[in-house]
Parts: structure tokens; C-alpha cells; sequence
């Protein structure tokens, strides 16, 4: 299978939670038409992870889920040979939170949200309110706990306050939020767009309840 065509099908990633999961240091960047080869190290390790087009300067520190991985791989763009590859379309900033944590906040389902304040509304009230909210816009306060970047031109935020039905493997509520904006992982946002109910993006992909165009406050 071609990886650019792995990029649009495999939005499953989007909801998938059992891939491995590293944490390295980026030492060097490569551009190759639209997508981007990571220098990385990692203890005694280096290899390369490729993302869709991405900016991630040297020396930063990033997690990403290993989608595939190869022993090696040509790149056509750069008529050049890598060793050691991993693909991933699930990448984001480190941060100082224990991986665990930054998956799986809260262990079970909540009556009321932790980060509910005056004029937003949570998770619970969207999947009870979806006919009535649908297509308008709403604000909710809740934590980021996963991030996937540039995925049909997008990035994917996994937001949870802890109210709501859980999809199946979950502790609790989350959903889905679009945006050209990308909020790093474990901070608590205020996020504002328009709720769209059963949105589908083909290929079987269907969303209950998603938020597209959404904006950030990071509280």
C-alpha cells in the first residue's frame, strides 16, 4: 500500500489507542514534497519518522504513535535511501506529563465536568443536545489528551471533561474537534466551532458528534 494513500484511509487513527507510543529528541529535518523525514534520536536509536508536511525544529522533544515501520525505505522525492523508518500521522510536542496521563486522564465517567465554567457547555449536553445544537456554534471547555496533525488538511484533537458516553476501549467522554490550530497535549482549552452530527468523511468514516473550525483558548 502506498503510504500517501495509508494517510486518507487510515483515519482510524483518529480513534485508535493501542499503537506504540515514543517520545525522542529531534536532530535533524528533511522536506520532501509533502511530507516531512524527522531525524530522531532516542537513547541509542536513531532513525526517522515521517509525518505529512510538518514544521518540528531541531532539538525539540515530540511523542507519536508508530503506525508502520520499515527496515528501510526510498524516498522518490529525494532519490534517497532511509534506514530505519517509522510512519506515524500522530504526532505532537512532548510534554511534561507522563504518557499515561496524557491518554487517559480520568479512569471513569463523570456527572459533572471538572472544567465547566459560565457559558460553555460538556460533553454529556452535546451527546443529549446533538438534533438541537447541530450545525450551530458552541463553546467547550475540556482537556486536550491527544493530538493527530495534518490529516486531510486538518489537525484532530481528542478533548475530554470527563461527562458523557464513552466510546468503546474509553474511560470516558471525549470527542473530536477540528481545527487549523494546534493545542499541545495536557493543557486545558476553551475551544469554540460548529457542532456537526453524523459527519462522515467516506470510507466508512462516520462522526456522531465532531466540532470543525474550532478555535482555542488555552486556559
Amino acid at each position: 500500500m502506498r503510504f500517501k494513500s495509508a494517510f486518507f484511509i487510515c483515519l482510524c487513527v483518529v480513534l485508535a489507542w493501542a499503537k506504540p507510543i515514543h517520545e525522542a529528541k529531534v536532530t535533524d529535518v528533511v522536506h520532501a514534497g509533502s511530507y516531512t523525514y524527522l531525524g530522531i534520536n532516542n537513547k541509542d536509536r536513531n532513525y526517522w519518522v515521517v509525518v505529512q508536511r510538518a514544521d518540528f525544529p531541531v532539538g525539540s522533544w515530540v511523542r507519536f504513535e508508530e503506525d508502520m515501520a520499515f527496515p528501510t525505505y526510498h524516498s522518490k522525492a529525494l532519490n534517497r535511501d532511509f534506514e530505519d523508518v517509522v510512519f506515524t500521522n500522530s504526532i505532537y510536542y512532548k510534554t511534561e506529563l507522563e504518557e499515561n496521563k496524557n491518554l487517559a486522564f480520568m479512569d471513569k465517567a463523570l456527572e459533572v465536568s471538572p472544567y465547566r465554567k459560565k457559558g460553555t457547555i460538556s460533553i454529556e449536553e452535546i451527546q443529549n443536545q446533538g438534533d438541537k445544537l447541530k450545525d450551530k456554534t458552541i463553546t467547550l471547555r475540556a482537556k486536550v489528551v491527544k493530538v493527530s496533525t495534518n490529516i486531510l488538511d486538518r489537525n484532530w484533537i481528542h478533548l475530554q471533561d470527563g461527562t458523557g458516553v464513552p466510546n468503546p476501549g474509553e474511560a470516558a467522554g471525549r470527542i473530536v474537534v477540528t481545527s487549523s490550530e494546534l493545542p499541545k497535549v495536557g493543557e486545558v482549552v476553551t475551544a469554540e466551532g460548529t457542532l456537526r452530527v453524523d459527519k462522515s468523511f467516506g470510507s466508512g468514516y462516520v462522526y456522531p458528534f465532531i466540532i470543525e473550525n474550532t478555535y482555542f483558548k488555552v486556559d
